[in-house]
């Protein structure tokens, strides 16, 4: 059972989120917050498996409130769902240690999707958020940053769009342990401890621009 706290300074949204997800039998809505802070008290004494995130809101902010719950109960995964879908938005929730952002009038299904995703240690972006941060990809600077070579940076680009190994391997032309081996290296290089890793370090360094 997945067991997800809402957090939304709107209780139209609060109740609407609570009613998409009632009914589905792997995943049970423990509590909703009104603001960030009490979505840090809430998963702090309660085992919250997603929280889902607004960004926007009084008291406490979701970036900030998904810094908290990141650094006090790092097995809770963040959801972002917002309406901003601006690139700045996504970085600085990423960043904070979201594993998700999705936009508030995605489909139940693209919801429920994302919910099911970040709770097995997957990432999930929303596809219209994939579309605006997808097309401010730019290359890496040089300077103190890692060096990448083309391929590595077509396979950064890639998987931050969520193509699969197969798909990669398909618009590359090489073969799958090629692309294995490629995100193993950027892995590597990045520092990062997964995909999700690579997305954010991405965000934050400026391959998406705001």
């Amino acid at each position: 059972m997945i067991r997800v706290l809402i957090t939304d300074d709107h209780e139209m949204i609060r109740n609407g989120l609570s009613s998409l997800i009632r009914g589905e039998s792997d995943i049970h809505v423990v509590e909703t917050a009104e603001n960030g802070l009490e979505a840090v008290e809430i998963c702090e004494k309660r085992d919250i498996d997603v929280a889902l995130m607004d960004v926007m809101m009084p008291v406490l902010n979701g970036v900030e409130a998904t810094k908290r719950i990141k650094e006090t109960c790092p097995k809770t995964k963040v959801l972002a769902v917002t309406i901003n879908d601006e690139p700045r938005f996504i970085k600085e929730v990423l960043t904070a240690g979201a594993s998700g952002y999705i936009l508030k009038h995605s489909s139940k299904d693209e919801i429920l999707k994302a919910i099911r995703d970040v709770a097995n240690n997957k990432h999930h972006f929303g596809n219209d958020v994939l579309a605006k941060i997808s097309s401010e990809f730019t290359q890496l600077e040089k300077g103190n940053q890692p060096m990448l070579t083309k391929k590595e940076a077509e396979v950064l680009k890639l998987i931050a769009q969520e193509f699969s190994n197969q798909e990669i391997a398909e618009k590359l032309g090489c073969g799958i342990r090629t692309v294995d081996t490629h995100k193993r290296n950027l892995i590597r290089k990045l520092e990062v401890k997964n995909v999700v890793g690579l997305v954010k370090y991405a965000l934050k360094m400026g391959v998406v621009q705001d």
